[in-house]
């Protein structure tokens, strides 16, 4: 059954290029949701997300679905990768175990305490 309207065609036509950076960006939202807990990478893919689906609008009057939804999902993905890296540094601030964890890695990899270099900065906890 072929289906002739207008709407549906312009949404799903393989070759055309902002329907193709739509689907990306719908992709790439998605992506950003779970990988936001794995560093910066739900910061990173839900904001390639959203320009994408910006950018999958060109000349055309209005979004494409794909492209609503990309946004959605890279906002999604973009607040809880912040959410994530907030609550981490909150946690490494008020915790001492994880303060004191982080200054032992921070002397094995840099030889300077994480402690040592917020003093150097100025900054006092």
């Amino acid at each position: 059954m072929i289906n002739n309207n207008y709407d549906y065609n312009m949404a799903h036509n393989e070759l055309d290029k902002h329907v193709n950076m739509a689907q990306i960006a719908l992709i790439m939202g998605l992506l950003s949701i779970p990988l936001s807990f794995f560093l910066y990478t739900g910061i990173i893919l839900g904001g390639m997300a959203i320009i994408f689906a910006i950018l999958s609008k060109g000349t055309a009057d209005k979004l494409l679905s794909q492209a609503k939804k990309g946004i959605i999902y890279g906002t999604i993905g973009l607040v809880l990768g912040y959410g994530v890296m907030i609550s981490n540094f909150h946690t490494v601030l008020t915790n001492p175990d994880y303060r004191q964890e982080l200054n032992r890695m921070s002397e094995q990899i840099n030889g300077v305490s994480f402690d040592d270099m917020l003093e150097e900065l100025g900054i006092e906890f």
